[in-house]
């Protein structure tokens, strides 16, 4: 804009001054209906420079008043941002003090700023699963938007099973459990989590699969974990000995871990389905 003035300007001043210097000013006649205007060139010049400022002003005007309010906007953003932070810390101060009602208001009053959203909803469906409220808990998975933040999925992933757990949804959780297992596999609440799915779903023989990776991550104290290792392990021989051949019975105790075979629990059961003793 600046340019067209000072282009348009030069003009003006070439055609004062040209016919000054030939001795020629000029007349320029306006004339519309009912009025007739004539003045001099120079004159009509300096109208029209007047004229140009005064446009070129208006449009300063303009541009600091929409500047102002993107100023103004980011103001705001900076304001809400600097709410939305304290609320999310005073939630977590209310969490370690036992007041988990106020953290969850607190959670949702910070979920209204774009800055903490996700986080905010993930924390309090988080609570509310602890707290076996799963309807509030669903609210907050599906408030959060699709796709979910990349920084964010993993929690999402593990809050979101945990929900499906509680809902018995055991379709929708396995696929998070193979796509959790399949990112994270050594992850602690992972195994926890897959544990817990297998278990419930009694497919023992996925947790089979999963007990070297638990006694690495020692997910449970060594005591439990074995335990763990006993009761699945019995409950999986118990499982094989009603669908499978006692042929396919032993085939399968035979690809199992020397420390499983020399149990003497465990391999006692496998001999009463059997019906003989094995080595």
């Amino acid at each position: 804009m600046l340019r067209i003035l000072i282009i348009i300007m030069v003009l003006m001043i070439g055609i004062i001054v040209g016919p000054m210097l030939s001795g020629h000013q000029g007349m320029v006649l306006i004339q519309m209906q009912g009025y007739r205007i004539t003045m001099s060139v120079t004159t009509f010049v300096i109208v029209e420079i007047v004229l140009f400022s005064i446009v070129y002003f208006i449009y300063i005007v303009l541009k600091a008043i929409f500047n102002s309010h993107s100023i103004l906007s980011e103001w705001l953003d900076y304001g809400s941002s600097k709410k939305a932070t304290k609320r999310f810390e005073a939630a977590q101060l209310s969490l370690l003090e036992g007041d988990t009602n106020k953290a969850i208001k607190l959670l949702d009053k910070s979920a209204r700023f774009k800055n903490n959203r996700t986080l905010s909803h993930l924390q309090a469906a988080q609570i509310e699963i602890d707290h076996n409220h799963l309807e509030q808990a669903s609210s907050h998975i599906q408030q959060i938007n699709q796709p979910c933040p990349s920084e964010y999925q993993f929690a999402f992933s593990l809050i979101q099973l945990k929900l499906q757990l509680k809902l018995q949804q055991y379709e929708s959780a396995y696929e998070n459990v193979e796509k959790l297992l399949d990112k994270q596999p050594r992850n602690p609440e992972v195994l926890r989590l897959a544990y817990q799915f297998f278990t419930e779903t009694r497919n023992f023989q996925e947790i089979i699969e999963l007990l070297p990776a638990m006694f690495k991550t020692e997910i449970y104290p060594a005591d439990q974990l074995t335990q763990i290792e006993h009761q699945v392990y019995a409950a999986r021989i118990n499982q094989l000995a009603g669908s499978v051949t006692p042929g396919e019975l032993l085939a399968w105790w035979n690809e199992q871990p020397k420390t499983i075979r020399r149990n003497n629990d465990l391999k006692g059961q496998v001999e009463v389905y059997l019906g003989h003793q094995i080595k």
